[in-house]
């Protein structure tokens, strides 16, 4: 089975780019909205090893939310918090995402967005000509419609489930729908606040019975997961899934959950912070299936920091 590296960790990765990059040419813009409005529209251009780091003070607490259209697919943009760059790790990666990010920020003081072209496509001196917006709340702002829609099919065998969002235009549920099943082929619609973002499809039960995984994220960019399971080859239904909400299970959570199945479990971890800053830890919590009188349980098995 192959097991995804988390988002965070992946950001660590693209450090080496942008440390080549900050020592190239970079250039700082101090952004500020007019009066009475909370965000910006920039155009920019940049070309070859050229990077642009906009920067922008916010409050603990605000809400980021930043889109970047570019006429290059080898443009993308870093979110530093106050106190990293270029070079360091970054709150968010768009090569790891997509081009938009809509987050609550947990530190004050001056946040960077820095825009830049892959190491290949900064070799080979090509120009991205781009559009950045910027926008700062102190709700969180709704997703950008674009970001919005998803669709993703996923297999296991000739089992196959198709997730929707929206399932229908302007309403806040997905629909999952499968094919495959030997009694009948299902369809849910679920209520969801934010997006869905992926879909995960494994066994987990060892009954060569698919399990399926949505995930969600809400406005504040925090991740959940709504999981359904099969029965048999027959049928499915959804899994009362009894993930961690609060305690001190959470202390030094901020965010970046990553959601996978591993071998006979399901698998949330996250990146650990301590006084607004990343320690290089994280927490995973394992869940493990048991039957129920109505439906599935996926409970909490093991907590693991590492």
């Amino acid at each position: 089975m192959k097991i995804n590296l988390c988002r965070s960790m992946l950001a660590a990765l693209l450090c080496p780019l942008m440390i080549a990059a900050a020592a190239d040419e970079t250039r700082t813009i101090p952004v500020q909205f007019k009066p009475g409005t909370t965000g910006a529209d920039i155009k920019g251009s940049i070309t070859g090893r050229e990077s642009i780091v906009y920067t922008l003070g916010a409050r603990s607490g605000q809400f980021l939310k930043v889109d970047l259209k570019t006429d290059n697919l080898s443009a993308d943009f870093n979110v530093y918090i106050p106190g990293k760059g270029p070079g360091d790790d970054a709150l968010y990666a768009s090569a790891l995402g997509d081009n938009s990010y809509n987050g609550q920020l947990f530190k004050d003081g001056e946040h960077k967005i820095c825009v830049f072209l892959n190491r290949a496509a900064a070799r080979r001196s090509e120009t991205a000509n781009f559009s950045l917006s910027l926008q700062i709340t102190d709700k969180a702002p709704a997703p950008s419609p674009a970001a919005e829609k998803f669709s993703k099919t996923v297999n296991y065998g000739d089992i196959k489930f198709t997730v929707t969002f929206p399932a229908k235009p302007g309403n806040s549920e997905f629909n999952i729908a499968s094919t495959g099943l030997t009694e009948a082929d299902d369809t849910f619609n679920v209520g969801i606040e934010g997006k869905v973002i992926d879909v995960l499809c494994d066994d987990i039960t060892g009954d060569d019975s698919p399990e399926v995984a949505v995930i969600v994220e809400a406005n504040d960019g925090k991740r959940s997961a709504q999981v359904f399971t099969s029965y048999s080859k027959k049928s499915f239904g959804m899994v009362n899934f009894q993930d961690v909400t609060n305690g001190k299970a959470l202390d030094g959570y901020r965010g970046g959950d990553e959601f996978q199945f591993v071998e006979n479990t399901f698998v949330r971890r996250f990146p650990l912070y301590q006084g607004g800053e990343k320690t290089g830890k994280f927490r995973q919590f394992q869940f493990k299936m048991e039957d129920g009188e109505a439906m599935r349980q996926l409970k909490l098995d093991r907590t693991t920091n590492y």
